[in-house]
């Protein structure tokens, strides 16, 4: 398959996974196809066994008031590689998490964030610039009503993660 046609199928993955019947011909709010793609970033995400022990919790962690929170949220309860999906939205530390959704309102947070995280094996996505160009895993991008998403493998290679090859060739762009 190619890659850009195997992007055609994440809205009907993420309708699958939120439960939902046959996709639509309706366009899909970008919110949803931004949940969508985050839902498949942990699909083709192995985290170290010290970390995500078999049938462990992923813990997904975000900010309540982020704007994804709500698309988000429905991801709870389904599961992810044999791993049930758990929302945070206020974690005693951000170490806690497998996954960190971020936007343009975590940027003052995110250079504290970024130390904290450091050496931990979680998983960033970010679909805001800055914090995308600054060292987060995944940064997301819309273009052309479409969304693209760009991969730091050495933040991956930090964090101890193990991004499939699936998921690079489907990618912008791969540093």
């Amino acid at each position: 398959m190619r890659p850009r046609a195997a992007l055609a199928f994440l809205p009907l993955a993420f309708a699958v996974a939120m439960g939902a019947g046959p996709a639509r011909a309706e366009p899909v709010p970008e919110r949803d196809l931004k949940a969508a793609y985050i839902f498949n970033f942990a699909v083709f995400t192995d985290w170290p066994a010290d970390v995500l022990p078999p049938a462990a919790p992923i813990v997904l962690c975000v900010r309540q008031r982020a704007a994804l929170y709500p698309v988000l949220a429905q991801l709870a309860d389904k599961s992810v590689n044999g791993h049930r999906i758990t929302i945070r939205t206020a974690p005693a530390t951000p170490r806690e998490c497998h996954l960190v959704y971020l936007d343009r309102d975590d940027r003052e947070r995110w250079g504290q964030l970024k130390r904290e995280l450091a050496g931990s094996a979680v998983l960033t996505v970010s679909d805001d610039q800055a914090i995308s160009g600054d060292g987060a895993v995944i940064g997301m991008a819309l273009e052309n009503r479409h969304i693209s998403f760009d991969v730091d493998l050495n933040a991956a290679r930090s964090a101890r993660l193990n991004l499939s090859s699936k998921l690079l060739r489907l990618a912008r762009s791969v540093q």
